[in-house]
C-alpha cells in the first residue's frame, strides 16, 4: 500500500481508481485482521506501530529505487542484490546486537531445534524470499511486487494458529477475504491503458518505444 502512495507521490506512478480502492481495502482488511487479537491499545503499541510505519515507508521507496539499479542502470542480478542487502542489513544491527550481548546478556543460547528455526527462517523465508522478490521487482514493478505483503498478516494468522495454538474466530476471515481482494484491485491489468483517447495512453507508448 506506501508503494502506491509513494509511487503517485515521487516516481509519477499512475493511481488508478482499482489502485486506490485496493490502498483503502487493505488497510480496513488489515485493520478487520488485526483488532482481534488479545491486545490493549496504549502508549507502547502506538510507537510500534509507528516504527512500523516509517519501516513501510523505507520499504515502499526502496522498491523503486532497487528496480532502477536491477533492471534500468546496470542491470545487476537478483541474487547479487539480495546478497548486498541482507550483508548490509547484518553489519546494521551487528553493533546493535553486541550492545545487547553486554547490556543483557542472554540466560540461554537455545538448542538445536531453535538454531534449526532461526536458519530455516534466515536462509529459505529471507534470503531465497529475497531473491524471488529481487527478480519480481526487475521482472512486473515495485508496485505488484510489494503487493506479496498484503499475504503476510493472513499467514501470520495461519501460522500463528498450526504452531502455537492461538485461538481463531470468524474476523480472521472477514479481515483475510479484504486483503485477498484488496491484493486482486492493485495487481489487475488496468483496462484504462488501452482505451482510445485516454490521455495516458500516449506517454505509456512513447516510454515503450522511445
Amino acid at each position: 500500500m506506501m508503494g502506491v502512495l509513494i509511487g503517485m507521490l515521487f516516481f509519477a506512478e499512475a493511481l488508478t481508481i482499482s489502485k486506490a480502492a485496493g490502498v483503502a481495502l487493505g488497510l480496513f482488511g488489515v485493520a478487520v485482521l488485526t483488532r482481534t487479537g488479545p491486545v490493549e491499545v496504549d502508549q507502547q503499541l502506538l510507537l510500534g506501530a509507528a516504527a512500523c510505519l516509517i519501516a513501510t515507508t523505507c520499504y515502499g521507496f526502496a522498491g523503486f529505487l532497487t528496480r532502477r539499479w536491477i533492471g534500468q542502470r546496470g542491470g545487476l542480478d537478483n541474487r547479487l542484490a539480495a546478497f548486498s542487502s541482507l550483508c548490509g542489513a547484518s553489519l546494521f544491527l551487528l553493533p546493535l546486537f553486541a550492545g545487547s550481548l553486554l547490556v543483557q546478556p542472554p540466560t540461554s543460547w537455545g538448542g538445536l531445534q531453535e538454531w534449526l528455526s532461526l536458519a530455516g527462517l534466515g536462509f529459505i523465508c529471507t534470503a531465497f524470499a529475497y531473491v524471488l522478490f529481487f527478480r519480481l521487482l526487475a521482472d512486473i514493478g515495485p508496485i505488484k511486487a510489494s503487493t506479496t505483503t498484503f499475504l503476510i498478516p493472513p499467514f501470520g494468522v495461519l501460522w500463528g494458529a498450526l504452531l502455537l495454538d492461538e485461538p481463531l474466530s470468524w474476523a480472521y476471515l472477514y479481515g483475510g477475504v479484504l486483503i485477498a481482494i484488496a491484493l486482486w484491485l492493485v495487481v489487475r491489468p488496468s483496462t484504462a491503458m488501452n482505451m482510445p483517447g485516454n490521455p495516458i495512453e500516449k506517454p505509456a507508448r512513447l516510454e515503450r518505444h522511445p
